[in-house]
C-alpha cells in the first residue's frame, strides 16, 4: 500500500512540474514574440549592463510615472520580472533588484502587480540556481524577507507565504545536512543583519529618518541644499589641498562643520527619496550626498598641523598619552617670548628618583620669568 501512495504522490508531482512547464515555456513565447513597448524600453535603460551602480535617477523616474499613470504598472513588473528569469547578466540581475525594490517602496499599487504576476516565484528560482551571483541571491532573500514580515502586506498572503516556505525548507535542510554556512543565506542573514523597523513593520512607508522630508516644500529643500553646499565648500577651503593638513585654530571650527555635514546627511538622503517630480532639484541632491560621503572621509584623514615648524616636528616626533608627550605639551603653552631667552649654564642633570624643575621639563632653552618685586 505505501508504494501505491508513492507512486500516487510521485504522479501528482508529474502532474504539476508538467503543468509549470507548460505555463513557462508559453510566458517565454509570448515574451519573445511580444514588440517592446515603451515600459520595457525604460526598464532597459535603468539596468543596462554597463552601469557600474543603480542610476537613481532613472528609477525614481520610472516611480513617479507609475504613480502618475504615465506608464502601466503590470508592464513594468513584467518587465523587471523577465529581467529577473533571464539569468543572464549579474550586473542587470542585480540593478533589476534595486528598480524593483524602488517601486514596491514608491508605489503602492505596485505590491499587488507583484504578487499577480508571480514575480516571487522567479525570486525564488533565481535563489535556488547555483549559476547565480552570491549578492544577488542575498538581496533577493533581504526583499523576500522585509515584505514577509511586514504587517502591511498581511491583505496580501503571497509574501509572508513565500517567506515563509524558503525559511522552513532552509531549516529542514540545516538539520538535515552538515553542509557549509553559505547554503543558509536566508537564515544566516535574518540573524546576523536584523532587519529596521521600517522594512520589518510597514515595508511601504519610507524609512523613519526621511519623514521629516516627506512634508518640506521644494523651497525648503533647495534651503537645505544651499546651507549643506556653503558647509561643503567652507569645510573644503580649511583643508589644505597639497598637504592634507589643517591649520590647529581651524581645526576645532572644523570639527563642528564635520558634525553638520554628518546630521546633514539623513536629510539629503531623504530629499533624494521623496523627490519625484523635480528632477533638477534631484540631481543636485545626488551630487552633494556624495560630496558630503567624500569630504566627511577627507577630513577623517588630515592632519593637525602647528604655524610653528620646530613644534610641529616636536608634537609628530613624541607618541600622544606619553610622558614626553605631556612634556611637549608644557613647552608649547609657554609663549615665544619666554622661549627667546639665550642658553644660559643653568641646565643641571638631576637624579633618578629626584623631581626635575620645571626649566628642565620643558627643555634647557626655557627661563623662569622675573620675580615681581613686592
Amino acid at each position: 500500500m505505501e508504494r501505491f501512495g508513492n507512486l500516487a504522490q510521485w504522479g501528482e508531482k508529474l502532474k504539476t512540474s508538467g503543468a509549470q512547464m507548460s505555463r513557462m515555456v508559453s510566458e517565454k513565447v509570448k515574451d519573445i514574440m511580444q514588440t517592446p513597448t515603451l515600459e520595457s524600453k525604460m526598464v532597459d535603460e535603468a539596468t543596462l549592463e554597463t552601469m557600474e551602480e543603480p542610476n537613481w535617477g532613472m528609477n525614481l523616474r520610472i516611480c513617479s510615472m507609475i504613480n502618475r499613470e504615465e506608464l502601466r504598472g503590470p508592464e513594468v513588473v513584467r518587465a523587471m520580472k523577465r529581467k529577473i528569469a533571464s539569468g543572464g547578466s549579474t550586473v542587470s540581475q542585480s540593478l533589476t533588484l534595486d528598480l524593483l525594490e524602488a517601486c514596491t517602496m514608491n508605489c503602492e499599487k505596485v505590491f499587488s502587480e507583484v504578487a499577480s504576476e508571480r514575480v516571487l516565484d522567479e525570486m525564488v528560482r533565481m535563489i535556488d540556481n547555483p549559476r547565480t551571483d552570491q549578492g544577488n541571491r542575498d538581496k533577493a532573500l533581504q526583499l523576500i524577507s522585509a515584505w514577509g514580515q511586514s504587517e502591511s502586506l498581511d491583505y496580501l498572503p503571497v509574501f509572508r507565504q513565500t517567506y515563509m516556505s524558503l525559511k522552513n525548507r532552509r531549516e529542514r535542510q540545516h538539520h538535515e545536512e552538515s553542509s557549509s554556512p553559505e547554503q543558509y543565506a536566508l537564515e544566516s542573514y535574518i540573524h546576523r543583519e536584523p532587519l529596521s523597523p521600517s522594512r520589518a513593520e510597514g515595508y511601504p512607508i519610507p524609512r523613519t529618518e526621511f519623514l521629516g522630508t516627506v512634508q518640506l516644500s521644494t523651497e525648503e529643500k533647495k534651503e537645505i541644499l544651499v546651507e549643506t553646499r556653503n558647509t561643503i565648500d567652507l569645510l573644503s577651503s580649511m583643508i589644505n589641498t597639497e598637504t592634507g593638513q589643517i591649520s590647529a585654530e581651524e581645526y576645532e571650527l572644523g570639527s563642528s562643520m564635520l558634525e553638520k555635514c554628518k546630521l546633514s546627511q539623513p536629510m539629503i538622503q531623504g530629499i533624494i527619496e521623496t523627490t519625484t517630480d523635480d528632477e533638477c532639484l534631484l540631481f543636485e541632491a545626488l551630487s552633494l550626498n556624495d560630496e558630503l560621503q567624500q569630504i566627511i572621509s577627507k577630513f577623517a584623514g588630515v592632519e593637525v598641523c602647528s604655524k610653528d615648524p620646530d613644534e610641529t616636528n616636536t608634537a609628530s616626533s613624541v607618541p600622544l598619552g606619553s610622558k614626553d608627550h605631556d612634556k611637549t605639551d608644557i613647552a608649547s603653552s609657554v609663549s615665544s617670548g619666554e622661549r627667546e631667552a639665550p642658553e644660559s649654564g643653568s641646565n643641571q642633570s638631576s637624579s633618578g628618583g629626584q623631581k626635575q624643575p620645571l626649566s628642565q621639563l620643558v627643555g634647557a632653552d626655557h627661563q623662569d620669568p622675573p620675580a615681581v618685586e613686592k
